[in-house]
């Protein structure tokens, strides 16, 4: 029996069904598939599992998710959408992975790429590998670059360059981070150290303190520690012009001591007073630190041709960040 028009019948399932629901086939009489969509697309999944199988893969069943779920194939569970972290690659913006599973496959890769994750964040962060820090770290005798008594273990680099400059131990590479690299401090800080302490002509005050109420427990810390009552530190405080006496930067947040003496010295802002403690109250590991960075800095510039006009503005700007400064400095020496 002829199918009616607009309908053909497919030899699969037997059924006769409406043009739509069969495929393209120019190379068929009527220009359509030989069998239905639902019937092509299960040969075609039974010939792709065969196939697979010939190769020894195996084809997981399709799973059924809710909405607002998503399927693991790692661990073969259904979690919430919230279970997998973000991936603005894949189309359904989360990972293949739930966290923990991404967590393990993540680390696994890095071990079958790199041979260790220490490995990987070594080349990643520093551009170095394990055999790198071994080397250099042996070139230092085992111990920090700077203290010379410490194992070292932690890579140290230039913020601004990335270059890497040695292996420092855990205080010495956070001391440098409290003071910025920053060459200048470091000298500053050792010179206050040494005993000698820098007092500029002009600076520029800070506003004016809080003359609020004062928890007890810090009245408390500061008999106890210091024998300094609250009044004491402000008077300190406002003879330094309410600043840090190393950086001449930041107001002064910690009281300051020898930790050998107990003797309180001045008071100091939190990153210049961190610092000094990070370099065990050392002046000549802060002088070492100060060449270990110099020693790293680059020694040359490179030489870039300026126009006379370029040389007038850059002039002209430095002439109103002087002129900036002074006005809003105020005179102390």
């Amino acid at each position: 029996m002829e199918p009616p028009d607009g309908s053909k019948q497919c030899p699969d399932c037997g059924e006769t069904k409406a043009v739509s629901e069969f495929g393209r086939n120019k190379r068929m009489a009527d220009g359509l598939a030989r069998y239905c969509k639902v019937c092509f697309r299960r040969r075609s999944t039974q010939s792709y599992r065969k196939r697979m199988a010939e190769q020894g893969k195996i084809v997981r069943d399709r799973v059924q998710v809710p909405d607002g779920h998503k399927y693991c194939a790692r661990c073969a569970e259904i979690k919430p959408r919230t279970e997998f972290g973000s991936n603005k690659a894949s189309k359904d913006g989360v990972t293949t992975y739930c966290k923990p599973c991404h967590a393990v496959v993540t680390r696994d890769n890095k071990i079958k790429k790199y041979g260790s994750e220490r490995n990987y964040l070594l080349q990643y962060r520093y551009g170095i590998t394990e055999d790198d820090f071994e080397r250099m770290l042996a070139q230092q005798g085992g111990l920090c670059a700077i203290c010379r008594v410490v194992p070292g273990t932690f890579v140290d680099h230039s913020h601004e360059t990335g270059q890497v400059r040695g292996v420092l131990c855990f205080n010495c590479n956070n001391g440098l981070g409290h003071f910025g690299d920053n060459t200048m401090l470091l000298e500053l800080a050792a010179l206050f150290l040494d005993g000698e302490v820098l007092w500029p002509d002009f600076v520029i005050l800070p506003e004016q303190r809080d003359g609020g109420s004062v928890a007890r427990t810090r009245t408390y810390h500061l008999s106890q520690r210091y024998r300094l009552r609250h009044e004491d530190v402000e008077k300190m405080v406002a003879a330094q012009h309410g600043l840090c006496v190393v950086c001449r930067d930041r107001p002064p947040e910690h009281v300051d001591h020898c930790h050998r003496t107990g003797d309180v010295r001045y008071a100091l802002c939190l990153p210049c007073n961190t610092g000094i403690g990070q370099f065990r109250d050392d002046p000549a590991v802060v002088w070492r630190a100060h060449s270990y960075v110099e020693a790293a800095s680059p020694d040359h510039y490179e030489e870039v041709a300026v126009s006379e006009e370029e040389l007038a503005e850059l002039i002209r700007a430095e002439e109103e960040l002087r002129s900036d400064f002074y006005s809003r400095a105020t005179r102390v020496g």
